[in-house]
């Protein structure tokens, strides 16, 4: 087996993946599943790691994680780097946690947006615009990175200048799974003309808002207009076409022509793929975070001379 010069891991609210990477940068394993923040139970994080990443450990070989592990919620808060904020600057802030494994555990920061009015939040997906400014060999771009708190980023000159969260994912599992609306919504499958028509209601300019628009889940099911197994697809075209209204106004207003590339799993892409070309025209390009997320983290061990040992040998 190649020798594993550093583990990294995105660990998230549901899930982990972790990755363990050669001397290169090169996979040599990939594990993970459904072993996110809330399943692990009494805080035990270093047990839940070494379960996963166990057989991985050796003296000197650096863990770097990523994501809402570095939250409230999760193993140890780690204080959020103030945008706008230079990627770079990530490598040069690693939070080191307190542990009893054999291996050294760190942790990226977060990054906060200051307002006034409203302020905003990163934890992870900072991780994924800088492994895509990666691949795509750039220092400029708008991301799109869909998910439970959805984000819409901004860089410049390789910095996070600013971002904008829409609760998409969130408000679409909370009304799937109880309420009056999920009452009347039916299996599991995609009906693709459903979420194209509510995409397209979603973001209309005379749809009388969101919150108006939502009740039609129930109505249309109600005195069945609509098959209530497509109810579902339908309300996550509402709600991704309400998201992508006001992203794609908000890059309007920052004069930014349009979006460089999407980064998640490759399900949800294209769901904004489909939404994306409804409602402007334009092909969405992605990237697969699983791709992004350990090319990041290994750029990060490597600057921050976490590797120093394992290019020695």
């Amino acid at each position: 087996m190649t020798a594993i010069a550093c583990i990294v891991a995105d660990w998230g609210t549901t899930n982990l993946r972790a990755w363990a990477l050669d001397a290169g940068g090169s996979l040599v394993e990939q594990r993970g599943g459904n072993q996110g923040l809330l399943a692990v139970q009494g805080g035990r994080f270093a047990e839940a790691l070494a379960q996963v990443c166990g057989s991985w450990f050796s003296p000197g070989v650096p863990v770097l994680l990523s994501g809402m592990v570095g939250s409230k919620l999760g193993w140890s808060e780690v204080p959020y780097l103030a945008a706008p904020v230079a990627l770079d600057e990530l490598s040069r802030n690693l939070y080191q946690v307190e542990s009893s494994l054999p291996v050294v555990v760190r942790i990226v920061p977060g990054v906060k947006l200051e307002d006034a009015e409203q302020p905003d939040v990163i934890r992870g997906e900072e991780t994924q615009i800088l492994g895509a400014l990666q691949i795509l060999g750039i220092r400029d771009g708008v991301f799109v990175l869909p998910g439970t708190h959805s984000k819409w980023a901004l860089v410049e000159a390789g910095r996070l200048t600013s971002f904008r969260t829409y609760m998409t994912g969130e408000v679409f599992g909370l009304l799937r799974g109880s309420g009056t609306l999920s009452q009347l919504m039916q299996g599991e499958g995609q009906d693709e003309a459903a979420f194209a028509e509510g995409v397209t209601r979603g973001a209309s300019a005379d749809a009388g808002g969101l919150l108006h628009r939502l009740f039609s889940v129930r109505t249309l099911g109600l005195l069945d207009k609509m098959p209530r197994s497509s109810l579902a697809s339908y309300l996550s075209g509402l709600l991704i076409g309400a998201e992508v209204r006001d992203g794609l106004a908000w890059l309007r207003i920052a004069d930014r022509a349009g979006i460089t590339s999407s980064i998640g799993s490759p399900a949800i892409l294209e769901s904004y793929r489909q939404a994306v070309k409804t409602l402007s025209g334009a092909e969405l390009p992605a990237l697969d975070s699983a791709a992004v997320v350990p090319l990041a983290l290994f750029h990060m061990a490597r600057a921050a001379g976490l590797l120093a040992q394992a290019e020695k040998q």
